[in-house]
């Protein structure tokens, strides 16, 4: 079983195989993927480097992140896995971004009790993200400011936590002395091997994404905000 999978919801982009042979071995690309502004550049640099990745080879099941993260990104992400898979005829399954970055920090300490806080930049002062434990989910996608994360979190957990995720070293800053001191700060730049055993597992489930499947935006655009302030 050949599976592909793809992440254009945060600056840094992901591609990745797994072949499912024996012999073989997990392949990725993993870059931050920016234009000459710092902005993610993912319509730029995807198709390249699907074509670089796959080399002539046709992937069985795709799958791709939804979000949480950027919204150009992840509409990119979505649209170009969307044609993907309806041009080489193969299921198309939605992946958790989030859930795969706690999943790289539990490969770190498998063994460990503590709760992670993967968290990704939402802008305007506010973080994506989600607590989980090794026993499930306690606070499922958010979009939430640092100080709020804080008080979100202490009323459904009062052990330490792990901030991780793709910037889990940004919030920290933000937050400063408010950091509780049974927090540990460890950002994760690559949860690829997350999302490649999500999106097996959701395979062998046949949780597959419907033809009209929409990203997972946890807020309004800045125009669709904009659009409902002038409306009102």
């Amino acid at each position: 079983m050949s599976l592909l999978a793809l992440d254009t919801c945060t600056e840094r982009m992901i591609v990745a195989l797994r072949s499912g042979g024996p012999e073989e071995v997990d392949q990725w690309i993993n870059l931050d993927s920016k234009d000459e502004q710092g902005l993610g550049n993912h319509a730029r640099d995807l198709l390249p480097a699907l074509e670089k990745l796959l080399d002539g080879r046709k992937p069985e099941v795709l799958g791709v992140a939804l979000g949480p993260g950027s919204f150009t990104g992840v509409r990119i992400g979505l649209a170009t896995a969307k044609g993907l898979a309806e041009g080489w005829g193969i299921p198309l399954i939605g992946l958790d971004n989030l859930h795969a970055m706690a999943d790289a920090w539990r490969r770190l300490v498998p063994s460990s009790k503590m709760a992670v806080l993967p968290v990704i930049d939402a802008r305007k002062k506010k973080f994506y993200g989600t607590l989980e434990t090794s026993e499930g989910v306690l606070i499922p996608a958010s979009d939430l400011s640092a100080e709020s994360w804080l008080h979100t979190v202490r009323t459904v957990w009062t052990g330490p936590v792990v901030l991780s995720g793709y910037q889990g070293a940004l919030m920290s800053a933000i937050l400063g002395t408010q950091l509780p001191s049974d927090w540990t700060v460890m950002p994760i730049n690559d949860w690829t091997p997350g999302l490649l055993d999500q999106l097996e597992k959701k395979w062998r489930k046949r949780e597959t994404l419907a033809p009209n499947a929409s990203p997972l935006y946890l807020r309004l655009s800045e125009a669709e905000e904009n659009l409902r302030l002038r409306s009102s």
